[in-house]
């Protein structure tokens, strides 16, 4: 399943665009991947974003989802990389 994700500032600036796609596995017993899985396969694919993933959660509906949770067909999906400053 194809899972376009939302990107902001650094990240956005670092991928030259404001959303990416990834591919995530998902098994036919589940309506779509997990979390968990979508921040995997960010990693996989765009590993020039490892350092933003650390500590990233990922938005679902404009709520954190934890990792558990599934991403289903329709749904927004944003990364929320941690932001630094003083």
């Amino acid at each position: 399943m194809r899972i376009e994700v939302l990107v902001f500032g650094p990240v956005a600036e670092v991928v030259g665009a404001d959303r990416i796609g990834v591919e995530c596995h998902v098994s036919a017993n589940d309506s779509g991947p997990s979390v968990a899985t979508v921040l995997e396969a960010i990693g996989r694919d765009h590993p020039e974003l490892a350092t933003a993933l650390s500590g990233a959660r990922l938005a679902v509906n404009h709520a954190f989802a934890p990792p558990e949770a599934l991403v289903g067909p329709g749904d927004e999906v944003a990364l929320i990389a941690l932001v630094g400053g003083g």
